[in-house]
């Protein structure tokens, strides 16, 4: 014990001890979030129930087993996952095996999702027939142009249930945020997928000029930013800061080929 002042206090605490730090204000604030981190982990990334598992984001069904690939192939690395109760988790499982038909089924996807189509979710369909029907019930004969390639191919589009991908896509914003930001997001969040289009006989060509515009403008806002996700085959995001009313703004790619735009826009 020092001398002087300060070893006369220590006496009189007798065996009593406590650890008084002298840690300035970034310090301070460094070890505020680590327990506000520690904190938040005990609950829901969604609500403030209590955490019962770790859900995967984006559902770990989009990542191929290593089975279905090459030798040395490995696209489950490092994958993302946040605290989640079992009614933001578990209770949506066949929303995540619907949201891997309406990705893999896009045509301009790269080859790992035509070869999880070949695989994982032929299985999927051979396991249970019935969601794959339903989910292919309202179709149409389409011929594709490939801009790309220039080459034209006969396929069919599908009409899906466009609220119910929104749904699963904004739970994935709000995931995504809680793991990148270390908290919540309260906030409302709008979802742009600029790789669905319409098929109305009536206001396709106008619904779809909208949708290539908004494309356009996302791809130039998300220029130059930094991908975050470690199998960029499947699944990586960006994020930018916001203006006129957004908080913030994130680009989800997946399968190289269909990509959907998040705001997180800012409370009143």
């Amino acid at each position: 014990m020092s001398s002087g002042r300060h070893g006369t206090r220590n006496k009189a605490l007798g065996n009593s001890r406590s650890t008084v730090l002298n840690i300035g204000e970034e310090f301070g604030f460094a070890l505020q979030q680590i327990v506000q981190e520690m904190l938040m982990a005990k609950t829901c990334y969604m609500c403030d129930s209590k955490r019962t598992s770790y859900e995967h984001v984006p559902p770990k069904c989009l990542f191929p087993e290593q089975k279905d690939l090459p030798d040395g192939v490995d696209l489950r690395k490092d994958l993302i996952t946040v605290p989640s109760c079992d009614v933001h988790n578990s209770k949506k499982s066949e929303d995540d095996e619907y949201i891997l038909y309406v990705l893999l089924m896009n045509i301009s996807n790269n080859d790992v999702a035509k070869n999880h189509f070949l695989t994982k979710l032929m299985r999927a369909i051979e396991r249970n027939p019935s969601l794959f029907n339903k989910f292919i019930r309202r179709r149409e004969p389409v011929v594709a142009h490939d801009t790309v390639r220039d080459e034209f191919q006969e396929t069919m589009a599908v009409q899906i249930d466009y609220k119910r991908f929104c749904s699963s896509m904004e739970h994935m914003a709000r995931a995504l945020h809680f793991h990148h930001f270390k908290r919540k997001w309260s906030g409302s969040v709008s979802v742009y997928p600029d790789f669905l289009l319409s098929m109305h006989p009536v206001s396709a060509r106008k619904t779809n000029e909208k949708i290539e515009k908004m494309a356009k403008a996302a791809s130039f806002m998300f220029d130059g930013i930094e991908c975050h996700g470690k199998n960029p085959d499947v699944f990586e995001y960006q994020v930018a800061d916001g203006s006129n009313g957004v908080d913030k703004s994130m680009r989800l790619h997946f399968f190289g080929g269909a990509r959907v735009t998040l705001f997180f826009n800012k409370q009143g």
